[in-house]
C-alpha cells in the first residue's frame, strides 16, 4: 500500500515509525513548514520532517496543502494518513486517494474534536480518553469512526507523558486498522455530534493561574500546560513558571498568599491550597521545590498575582 503521511509535531513522529515498521511503501511526509526557532534565532525543523530526513523519506512543506493538489495526485497514494497535520483539508484534498484519508486523533470522538484534545482533556480533569482513527471528511474531526483505544488518565500524567502514551497506542492502532479498513472489512460508525465537544488552540496567555479557582482546576491546568506553555504566576513582578504541583486540602489564607515551611511550599488557592513540587523563575534551571528554596529566599506570607 502507497501512503502520503501527514504530520507535524512530536505526537505524529510514532505513528509515521510505525507506518515504516510495518513495511508499507512511504511515497512522502508532509509537514507543516518550519516555524519554531532556538535561542539562538535558527529555525528548527519541526520533528516530523526531523525524522523524514533521519530515515531518508521525502518531506515536503506546504503553507497550505489545499493549494498543492496536483502535486499530491502526482505521488498516487492508494490513502493518506495525518495525525497532527495542523490544517484542514478541502475536499479536492480529501479526493486524491482512492482510499481517502484516515485521521489519528487523541480523543474518544466525539469528544474533544479540535487542535487540543490532550491538553483540555487534562484541564477538565478527565479519569479517561484515548485515541481514535476516523475517516477524514470536510468538516473539523467529524469523520466516521474506524477504531478506538480508550486510556485511563493517571493522576502523574501531565500532557507531556500522556501525548507519549497515546502516540504510542495511535501508532499501534492504526496499523492493526489499516489493513482490515483497505480490505473492506471495517464498517465506519457516523459520530453522534449532538455529544460533540470541542478544544481550542492553546496559547501562552491561556496558562496564567487564577489562585481564586480552587486547587483543583489548577493542578489540572499544572498538568496540562507541562511542558508547553507552562502554567504561570508572578513573584514580586517575576514571571513564576510551575511544572508540577498537587492539591492538598486546608485553608492557606487569601487566594496567592504563600506559605513556606521546611523544604515546602505551599500557595492559597480559592479552595484548598497547592502544594508546589517543581519550578522556574526567568534564567535560571527548572528546580524541586527543595532545591529552589535553597537557593531564594520567599517570604513566608508573600502573595503570587497576576501581574
Amino acid at each position: 500500500m502507497r501512503i502520503v503521511f501527514m504530520g507535524t509535531p512530536e505526537f505524529a513522529v510514532p505513528v509515521l515509525g510505525a507506518l515504516c515498521g510495518a513495511g508499507y511503501e512511504i511515497a512522502a511526509v508532509i509537514s507543516q513548514p518550519d516555524r519554531e526557532k532556538d535561542k539562538k534565532g535558527n529555525v528548527i525543523a519541526t520533528p516530523v520532517k526531523r525524522y523524514a530526513s533521519e530515515n531518508g523519506l521525502n518531506c515536503l512543506q506546504f503553507d497550505r496543502v489545499s493549494q498543492h493538489v496536483a502535486e499530491l495526485k502526482a505521488l498516487k497514494p492508494d490513502v493518506m494518513i495525518t495525525a497532527a497535520y495542523g490544517q484542514l483539508l478541502s475536499a479536492d484534498v480529501l479526493d486524491v486517494a482512492p482510499l481517502g484519508v484516515l485521521n489519528v486523533h487523541a480523543s474518544i470522538l466525539p469528544e474533544y474534536r479540535g487542535s487540543s484534545p490532550i491538553q483540555t482533556a487534562l484541564l477538565c480533569g478527565e479519569s479517561e480518553t484515548g485515541v481514535t482513527i476516523m475517516k477524514t471528511d470536510i468538516g473539523m474531526d467529524t469523520g466516521d469512526i474506524l477504531s478506538m483505544v480508550k486510556v485511563p488518565v493517571l493522576c502523574s500524567d501531565n500532557a507531556q507523558t500522556l501525548t507519549d502514551k497515546l502516540s504510542g497506542i495511535g501508532a499501534e492502532l492504526l496499523v492493526k486498522t489499516l489493513p482490515d479498513y483497505a480490505a473492506g472489512k471495517i464498517k465506519p460508525i457516523k459520530q453522534d455530534d449532538s455529544k460533540a465537544t470541542h478544544c481550542k488552540k492553546i496559547i501562552k496567555a491561556d496558562a496564567l493561574i487564577d489562585w481564586k479557582s480552587s486547587a483543583h482546576e489548577i493542578s489540572c491546568k499544572v498538568r496540562a500546560f507541562n511542558p508547553w506553555p507552562v502554567a504561570f504566576s508572578y513573584l514580586d513582578g517575576v514571571p513564576f513558571k510551575i511544572y508540577a504541583a498537587e492539591e492538598v486540602k486546608g485553608n492557606f489564607g487569601a487566594a496567592g498568599t504563600v506559605t513556606v515551611s521546611a523544604n515546602n511550599m505551599t500557595v492559597a488557592c480559592g479552595e484548598g491550597g497547592l502544594k508546589l513540587l517543581s519550578v522556574q523563575i526567568p534564567g535560571k534551571k527548572v528546580l524541586p521545590i527543595a532545591d529552589f528554596l535553597r537557593g531564594k529566599k520567599i517570604v513566608n506570607q508573600s502573595v503570587l498575582n497576576n501581574d
